[in-house]
């Protein structure tokens, strides 16, 4: 190849190097402002179950009732089922999720061990993790027409890169907001830190605002003279503690101390207990949300860190590399008097002979 080809082909490499590492440069920029957030979303098509045990709890006593009589019984086992999974209206920007939850005796068979069951409905943006349209629905029981409940605040998934502060949270017993406060990051399970969160709800009357939650029966059953009927509101009282994946705003655990229990007044010394439960997720359960955070927050990183990280480093080294090729290039270019030179023109555009490189130095030197 002649010196003028090599030339070109240096150049032809220079540039191209110069425009691959700005190529790269700008892929780097515009990967954690235009591409991340689009990584930064929850999946549409979501099924996922859980299981939270609760080994010594308090719940009303059945077989009591039928002998007329107002009672709680103690140390049974529970186990609260719950699914989740996504419907209609899913698309683009929105996700619909249905979670059914069943609280079971595991000291009974399936079929007689059902304490109560509920199914919820939301709908959330897909970004923010926030209710959108249309409201939520709670049904709380399978097969009743559901109470249509505007929804404000997280509950199934925190907001992505999730910070050490207070949320807004949703109580779906409540049927309210309620604060979430952050309380350490001690936490580390399969290598990913944690973010602690606490939740303190009532106790509350859920009387005035579900006229469901009551119980009217004759004043002997609440153990009170005669035989009028008496009505007792339902209280409920929760400390909620979740734990958190930041990145990618996954709930890894949930544990819970519920009470709920029948009364007149929030300090009735006749108040029943209904329930009262401390639940914690079973091993399955966090493993399969350690999972499901893990690869979230693995896709963020790779578009948020360490793809960029890659790119930047390339598209500097390839464009330093075109420009270093670019100027070598420029200083090898041939000067009269360099001993590569075969021979130059001692005469004008018309024409003449070619004098030596010896020539030429000579008729310099004169």
């Amino acid at each position: 190849m002649t010196n003028a080809g090599r030339q070109r082909v240096g150049r032809l490499l220079g540039y191209t190097l110069i425009g691959t590492g700005a190529a790269a440069l700008v892929a780097a920029v515009l990967l954690p402002t235009y591409i991340v957030p689009r990584l930064k979303r929850i999946p549409a098509d979501i099924r996922t179950e859980a299981v939270s045990l609760a080994s010594n709890a308090s719940v009303l006593d059945v077989p009591a009732l039928t002998r007329g009589r107002m009672a709680t019984e103690t140390g049974v086992p529970l186990k609260i089922q719950t699914l989740a999974v996504s419907a209609r209206p899913t698309d683009a920007d929105r996700v619909t999720l249905v979670v059914s939850t069943r609280l079971l005796r595991t000291d009974r068979p399936s079929a007689s061990g059902l304490v109560s069951a509920h199914v919820d409905s939301v709908t959330l943006s897909r970004t923010t993790s926030e209710p959108v349209d249309p409201p939520g629905q709670i049904a709380l029981d399978y097969g009743k027409q559901p109470d249509t409940v505007t929804r404000t605040g997280f509950q199934y998934h925190f907001p992505f890169d999730a910070q050490k502060t207070n949320y807004p949270y949703f109580d779906d017993t409540a049927r309210k907001e309620v604060p979430i406060g952050f309380v350490d990051d001690d936490r580390v399970e399969s290598g990913l830190r944690l973010f602690h969160y606490r939740q303190s709800v009532g106790p509350i009357d859920l009387y005035p605002t579900q006229p469901d939650m009551e119980t009217t029966v004759p004043a002997s059953w609440w153990g009170l003279p005669g035989d009028e009927q008496v009505r007792f509101d339902l209280y409920y009282s929760t400390t909620r503690d979740i734990w958190v994946e930041p990145a990618s705003g996954v709930i890894i655990e949930q544990r819970e101390h519920l009470h709920r229990f029948l009364a007149r007044s929030v300090d009735d010394p006749l108040a029943v207990t209904s329930l009262e439960i401390q639940t914690h997720f079973d091993g399955q359960s966090i493993n399969d949300a350690v999972q499901t955070a893990r690869a979230a927050r693995t896709l963020i990183r790779w578009g948020d860190i360490y793809a960029p990280g890659i790119l930047g480093v390339v598209g500097v080294v390839a464009a330093l590399g075109g420009l270093m090729i670019l100027r070598r290039r420029e200083t090898r270019l041939p000067r009269i008097g360099d001993r590569h030179v075969a021979g130059v023109n001692n005469h004008d555009a018309d024409g003449g002979e070619q004098l030596t490189v010896e020539d030429v130095a000579v008729e310099h030197d004169l």
